[in-house]
């Protein structure tokens, strides 16, 4: 089988792009359109499979349909930017297309985002600063790949009961906290350990500590690993060290709040 050799879009054609989006709004033009348009900054692999622009047309169409789904245009609520990340990220963790190098490329997901759907990234995310270009640039932050990952690496498998549970009850902030810290999103084992472990901990304590103890826990466990390389333990030996750092920042988090509980 031929490899789909995705478009691509570097760092100053995204630059390029993203300053004449600061005199427009994105709109949402023909995906074929979109590519004759930027077809001077479009770049793909010379060798190795066989270029497949439709293959990102489609794609981007999905996530544009799920995005339909959850509300966009219209309704921006924090629940309908939720419901796209889940459906989305759910829809890119099972895409055969996707399970090459391809996916592994920044640039790939550059081009679907700054190229083929910039109006869905601006209704994604709203802010303004300079922090909104990493949602089109490729990376942990890229507005479609961040997703990809969370649904490549969360996927418990097609014969679990609960295949997609991590994705559904785990927070933002928890995703963030996993996906965005390359020590930890990088060592798949690890990161779905610790998502594992979140979803534990909350059951037994509830959402509402979550953010307090997850952010302590991930402090623990990346002093940890670089100790000793976490990756390299059993499924059981890391289960095991994932869950008493858990129960290690619960204990933590509830002698900050008995003082004030006491007052």
């Amino acid at each position: 089988m031929r490899v789909p050799l995705l478009p691509r879009l570097k760092a100053h054609g995204v630059a390029t792009i993203l300053e004449k989006l600061k005199s427009e709004t994105p709109s949402p033009k023909d995906s074929i359109d979109r590519i004759r348009e930027y077809s001077a900054l479009k770049t793909s692999a010379s060798s190795g499979g066989t270029r497949a622009d439709s293959v990102a047309v489609n794609i981007t169409a999905e996530l544009r349909r799920i995005a339909q789904i959850a509300g966009f245009p219209t309704s921006n609520t924090q629940a309908a930017r939720a419901q796209f990340d889940q459906d989305a990220a759910i829809y890119l963790g099972q895409l055969e297309d996707l399970r090459t190098g391809e996916a592994l490329r920044d640039d790939v997901w550059a081009f679907m985002t700054t190229v083929l759907a910039p109006d869905i990234v601006v209704w994604r995310f709203t802010d303004k600063n300079r922090e909104r270009a990493a949602r089109f640039a490729g990376g942990v932050r890229n507005s479609f790949q961040r997703l990809w990952v969370r649904g490549t690496i969360l996927d418990r498998g097609e014969g679990h009961a609960q295949r997609w549970e991590l994705l559904k009850q785990l927070t933002e902030d928890a995703m963030v906290q996993i996906f965005e810290r390359a020590s930890i999103g990088g060592n798949p084992s690890l990161a779905i350990a610790i998502a594992e472990g979140w979803l534990s901990t909350a059951v037994k304590v509830g959402r509402g500590p979550m953010e307090d103890v997850m952010r302590s826990a991930t402090k623990i466990l990346r002093v940890k690993n670089q100790i000793i390389d976490l990756g390299y333990l059993t499924s059981e030996e890391l289960e095991h060290v994932v869950l008493n750092t858990f129960d290690t920042a619960v204990r933590a988090f509830i002698k900050t709040v008995e003082p004030e509980l006491a007052t």
